[in-house]
């Protein structure tokens, strides 16, 4: 047993005072002479020595209480298994301010619950401790150590966040903050309803605080239907086009659901309807097909009904339409008549054409798809700006020259797709065409062996690069004819054979053509439809600024929220970054000076939608089985840092002390009151 004020154990000389009274203040016997003993109904019998033992009773028991209540004073406690050491605390509170902490429990939210427990936990530790903050916010002001005064405020001014973040994420940052104090005695405290998706609790194993306090809100499971995200099938983006659009629902509650209506609305006309049979716990596919009828900046919105969670039950989304795609042709001293009659004449291409001794460079970054036809070499300004160009998202096209110089393969090498090899002179016939590939995809009504392929007199072989490579046609001997390797955000596709004679017949062959044309249309479909709050913290867009003055602001279409972002010029794009200041799920204008220059859209994260919680049994059984530093205490509890402070002091003893004194207070009243009394004896009648 170990006094935390052993000071006040002088307190002990205090026994010496019913000692002196004791020795002091004997009861004297006299002898009483009576004229007439008839005239006593009742005598008292009463030994010296009874009354001897009756003072030695009350001394002991007078003795003992003042001995309990000097211990408690004292605040004697058990010694823990853990060692608190001095130099003061470090006291770490984590808040689920997600949206599942937002749902009703007994007329209130366990969110507030979550507050009003972290509120307890800081006025039951003392002034001079140091405290963090952390919530699924990550903001600056949860990155520093506070005092008291300044955690209370800060709890205060809590509210519940779009964000959610995995319990890696959270331990991670809170261990950056807590690095900052000089505190050795660790105690933190976790307040949330534990989501099973989001907390693997066995990061916990190994931690060397001296406590941890698991503290489980009473959210109960619910049902929950959720838009999980969506996806085009034919990504091509024109006016009279029929897209197919996917949308994932998923089922989180524990009944299949049937005939649940999926909406799909564009530009706040409704296009598309239907119906989706999920069962529980898995998800479905609902295909939602419809025309383009409008140029520009499209802004869908696909929504469910499903109460009472509704945050998961709309999916923004946005994609441009534009008339056209912007071809360059890049040729060498003699366009390519057969890419000019695809390209030029063909209303849905914008195409400019020139020598690749004098590109404009402004065409190109402007441009879709530049094709790279027969060019003896490539120079580093025009290697770096077709990196570029590509990274931001363009696609490029190259047709080899007769000769191969180094130039190309460098380029080509350092973009990271295949490069050239020996020209090989044989007759060989196209045997194998892709024709799941996006390029080919419903092209072709049969793929027998009847059908007439193009046949090359001669190839170069292309090798290398095969990371995110896609052959769409190749040869008898396995060489490819045509592939296209995944750059950056873009796309690079070598063709193995020239667009002339010697080559063969490709380029007379309208096979050949059937993915090059789509190459052109396919450009402008890379589109991001969506961003995930929390999760998606930046977004290119082909919008440059003029000067370092002229920033582009996001501003809400349905609320007043309005913020700038972090912008840095990559190339020829703006990369965005949002952190953590979209806090709606909504479309986001891009404004540029007076002008708006795109539409971004941004919908909440749907990590809780998955209302499965961790029930106080089995976080119990958990935090057992990880170590005895870590408890489970629930929020009913009168003072929730108790088991803290059992962890960290010891378990006190005070309250044992102050009933043992309490009894022998009352033991020696009930010895003076019984004691003392006469005992009756028989009355003789005269």
């Amino acid at each position: 047993m170990i006094f935390t004020n052993p000071y006040l154990l002088f307190g002990l000389f205090a026994l010496l005072v019913p000692i002196l009274i004791h020795l002091f203040n004997f009861r004297r016997y006299k002898t009483v002479y009576f004229s007439n003993v008839k005239m006593l109904d009742e005598i008292q019998k009463k030994t010296k020595r009874k009354s001897q033992i009756q003072q030695l009773i009350v001394l002991f028991l007078r003795l003992l209480g003042i001995t309990a209540i000097v211990f408690a004073f004292a605040q004697p406690f058990l010694r823990s298994n853990n060692t608190k050491k001095s130099g003061g605390n470090l006291i770490s509170i984590f808040v689920d301010n997600s949206f599942s902490m937002g749902a009703n429990s007994d007329n209130t939210s366990s969110f507030y619950e979550a507050v009003d427990a972290a509120k307890t936990i800081v006025r039951d530790f003392e002034y001079d401790d140091d405290y963090v903050l952390t919530t699924h916010d990550f903001s600056g002001e949860e990155s520093h150590i506070l005092n008291r005064d300044q955690m209370l405020e800060l709890l205060d001014r809590l509210k519940i966040s779009p964000n959610s973040r995995n319990f890696n994420e959270i331990k991670a940052f809170e261990k950056n903050t807590s690095q900052r104090s000089n505190k050795v005695n660790v105690v933190k405290f976790y307040i949330s309803d534990f989501q099973k998706n989001a907390f693997d609790l066995s990061l916990l194993r190994g931690d060397s605080s001296l406590h941890i306090g698991l503290i489980p809100s009473k959210n109960q499971e619910k049902k929950n239907l959720s838009i999980d995200s969506c996806w085009f099938l034919t990504p091509v983006f024109r006016v009279d086009n029929i897209v197919t659009l996917v949308v994932r629902v998923s089922n989180h509650g524990s009944e299949d659901v049937q005939k649940i209506p999926v909406r799909l609305h564009i530009n706040d006309r409704q296009k598309a309807i239907s119906t989706v049979d999920i069962l529980s716990g898995g998800y479905a596919d609902c295909r939602l097909s419809y025309k383009i009828d409008e140029k520009g900046t499209n802004l869908g919105v696909i929504s469910i009904e499903d109460a009472p969670i509704t945050f998961d039950d709309e999916l923004y989304l946005t994609y441009n339409v534009s008339d056209n795609s912007n071809v360059y042709l890049v040729y060498n001293k003699i366009p390519n008549k057969f890419l000019n009659a695809l390209y030029a004449k063909d209303s849905v291409f914008n195409c400019q054409s020139s020598d690749y001794r004098q590109l404009n460079y402004t065409t190109l970054r402007e441009s879709n798809l530049v094709i790279l036809n027969e060019i003896p070499e490539i120079s580093s300004g025009l290697s770096d700006e077709l990196s570029k160009f590509v990274d931001a998202g363009g696609t490029l096209l190259v047709f080899p020259p007769n000769e191969i110089d180094n130039s190309l393969n460098t380029f080509l090498s350092k973009m990271g797709c295949g490069t050239y090899g020996n020209l090989v002179k044989s007759k060989l016939k196209c045997k194998k065409i892709n024709n799941e590939s996006l390029y080919f995809k419903g092209a072709l009504e049969t793929t027998s062996d009847m059908i007439d392929l193009p046949v090359t007199l001669q190839h170069f072989s292309v090798s290398g690069g095969a990371q995110g490579v896609e052959d769409i046609m190749s040869l008898e001997d396995g060489s490819s004819l045509l592939s296209v390797w995944s750059v950056g955000r873009g796309k690079v596709a070598l063709s193995s054979v020239a667009l002339n004679d010697d080559f063969g017949n490709s380029h007379r062959h309208a096979l050949l053509f059937v993915p090059l044309h789509n190459f052109g249309i396919l450009t402008t479909s890379v589109q991001k439809l969506y961003n995930t709050i929390g999760v998606d913290n930046m977004q290119r867009v082909n919008v440059i600024s003029d000067n370092s003055e002229d920033v582009m602001t996001l501003k809400a279409k349905k609320s007043d929220e309005e913020f700038i972002p972090e912008q840095r010029k990559l190339g020829n794009e703006t990369a965005l970054f949002f952190h953590d200041q979209v806090h709606f799920s909504d479309w986001y204008d891009l404004i540029k000076g007076d002008l708006n220059v795109g539409t971004l859209a941004f919908n909440f994260s749907r990590r809780e939608s998955d209302m499965t919680f961790y029930e106080e049994s089995e976080l119990t059984k958990i935090a057992n089985d990880i170590g005895d530093n870590i408890k489970v205490v629930g929020t009913n509890t009168k003072n929730i840092a108790k088991a803290a402070t059992e962890q960290l002091d010891g378990r006190p003893l005070w309250p044992l002390f102050i009933l043992i004194a309490l009894a022998c207070f009352l033991a020696e009243i009930a010895v003076l009151r019984f004691w003392s009394k006469p005992l009756p004896t028989e009355n003789n009648e005269e």
